[in-house]
């Protein structure tokens, strides 16, 4: 068995030294954004298709909801258009014969869906239409995310779930990367309308998260670079959003390569613009699930049954606490799963409690 992800590296051989090292070196280089250098990037933003700029292959949109009502407690709409070609990215030959370039993804349900459901593999060139201004992008007859009035929309006609939701935008922005090879960020999004699963319909509103990158892929290198085995080495990943309130949100983010953590950062944002990346986070997962679960590409994936997020800043501790997932994984978040859970600690020395959205991947 693997050992628990966690901020701290591990340096007891000299390969894991090398390997955490090399990863420090590299992750500027890829544009990982400084809680300093937040205030000093673009407060301007777009959601233009990588099709629209020669400079990048890949892009990624989403919109995630911590906290719906029970029984659906969350909402993850997920797409990778332009397979990046890293571990924790790269669809299995064994699930399509795509190449990377015309491959996209996306993850879309609630806790009601299961991965039939909620996955999709999509052929970019005969499924996908894209639309430069205003921004949109159709998901065969499926789903559509487009700018409309100011707002955005995020329509979706699945099988088992239909939604109807309006995204306004708030002045709070956060940078996760920023460079010529990789630009990812995401904005504090107010939302409402309708998800209808299940043959149950219910009215919805509260905060949400609308994401966006832009990045290089190896699908770039000349072809006869590539091969089936080829990855870049990013090997695990978390991505996660908390509501601690009906104003006030949490993003957080952990990225792993070479099997060593390269990347931790939590950041506040409230509707009224203000958005923080704290200075420092850490990340533990505390205990797996009893039993591994096999992805559809037959790789057996530990994931956790309960995770600690610590997060000081100014000197000050802003956050501690405890979550423990209760909801069913959900596979198709890159090469990875989707879930839910529930989480109690303090924030800002108050007592505090709630549910969180979690994106999962370990590919090590």
């Amino acid at each position: 068995m693997l050992s628990l992800l966690k901020s701290k590296p591990q340096q007891n051989t000299f390969r894991k030294i090398f390997n955490y090292q090399l990863g420090q070196v590299l992750t500027p280089v890829l544009g990982a954004v400084r809680p300093e250098q937040q205030a000093r990037l673009p407060r301007d933003y777009d959601f233009d298709a990588h099709v629209f700029n020669r400079q990048f292959a890949s892009t990624h949109y989403g919109v995630m909801i911590p906290d719906l009502p029970e029984p659906y407690r969350y909402l993850s709409y997920a797409s990778i258009i332009g397979d990046v070609g890293a571990k924790i990215t790269k669809v299995s030959s064994k699930l399509t014969a795509l190449a990377l370039e015309n491959t996209a993804t996306l993850v879309h349900g609630t806790a009601l869906s299961d991965d039939q459901e909620a996955y999709r593999i999509f052929n970019i060139q005969k499924q996908l239409k894209f639309q430069h201004s205003p921004f949109r992008i159709d998901f065969a007859e499926e789903s559509s995310l487009y700018e409309q009035d100011g707002a955005y929309r995020l329509v979706s006609q699945l099988d088992d779930l239909k939604a109807d939701l309006t995204l306004t935008p708030t002045d709070a922005l956060t940078w996760f990367a920023h460079s010529r090879f990789y630009q990812h960020f995401s904005v504090l999004m107010r939302y409402s309308g309708t998800i209808r699963q299940q043959d149950k319909a219910v009215e919805v509103s509260g905060l949400c998260t609308l994401e966006h990158w832009k990045a290089i892929s190896l699908s770039m290198l000349p072809k006869r670079f590539l091969t089936t085995n080829l990855a870049l080495p990013l090997t695990s990943f978390s991505y996660q959003v908390i509501n601690l309130n009906d104003q006030e949100q949490l993003v957080l983010a952990f990225v792993g390569a070479l099997g060593q953590p390269v990347y931790t950062a939590v950041s506040y944002r409230h509707i009224n613009g203000t958005s923080i990346q704290y200075e420092r986070a850490d990340f533990e997962v505390a205990a797996l699930k009893t039993e591994p679960l096999m992805t559809p590409d037959g790789y057996v994936m530990e994931v956790p049954q309960s995770f600690r997020w610590l997060v000081h800043h100014e000197g000050e501790k802003v956050l501690d606490i405890l979550a423990v997932v209760d909801t069913p994984y959900c596979y198709g978040l890159g090469a990875g799963y989707v879930s839910s859970y529930q989480w109690s600690g303090e924030f800002k020395q108050q007592k505090a409690e709630g549910r969180g959205y979690l994106e999962y991947i370990d590919r090590r």
